[in-house]
């Protein structure tokens, strides 16, 4: 996987500049919770950046993101963890590009961002959880070690691919052509429509599911 190894050690790592972003922030016991508002203007591309947690990503009703993120104490036994009052989100707005992170990994996150109409939208998450509802665009999504699901629209997309190393693929669809290779512990399932867009998912360990209506 492009991002497999690179995740699994739950290493981030954001190019160009990189702005800490004026957020709200509310606490609960040892939780922190990140909020903030940006203005789509001449943003085509959105890059979420995730570690340890999940991840859910819809459609915003207005021409801004709205980005939600507590963050918690990352189970282990290590004697020099980061508090979540460490934790700030990490914004870089490159050219028409958007990345959103926080600014360290040793958290545990829930993300929940609503994202305005994109081009492409690329998706990564170490280990965790990751669902996407009802966005129409160029999807990348990585996942070192859990889950995705994608809920979309079949007459959106030309090309759809899932693929998990060790676990199970599946893309649902009434129209298109399904292609479906297994192997002995991978799975890869090809999706074939009349649209503009294009879904890749891949996950290193665990289910890849992608439902077209």
């Amino acid at each position: 996987m492009k991002l497999l190894n690179r995740r699994l050690a739950l290493i981030s790592t954001v190019t160009g500049l990189t702005l800490i972003a004026a957020s709200s922030a509310a606490y609960a016991g040892n939780d922190k919770v990140l909020t903030q508002k940006i203005a789509v203007d001449n943003i085509k591309e959105f890059v979420i950046d995730a570690h340890v947690g999940t991840v859910k990503l819809s459609a915003s009703n207005d021409n801004q993101f709205h980005i939600y993120v507590k963050v918690s104490e990352k189970d282990g036994w290590a004697m020099f963890k980061s508090s979540p009052d460490d934790a700030k989100l990490k914004i870089d707005n490159t050219g028409d590009r958007l990345t959103v992170s926080l600014n360290e990994d040793d958290f545990g996150e829930e993300w929940r961002i609503e994202v305005p109409n994109m081009e492409k939208i690329d998706a990564d998450l170490g280990v965790g959880e990751m669902t996407i509802k009802g966005l129409q665009a160029n999807l990348s999504v990585d996942v070192g070690v859990g889950e995705v699901s994608v809920y979309s629209m079949a007459d959106s997309y030309a090309t759809v691919r899932a693929e998990s190393g060790v676990g199970a693929a599946n893309v649902h669809s009434d129209s298109g052509k399904v292609d479906q290779n297994r192997s002995m512990v991978s799975e890869t399932v090809s999706w074939v429509g009349k649209g503009d867009y294009a879904i890749s998912v891949e996950v290193g360990v665990g289910d890849a599911s992608i439902k077209l209506n």
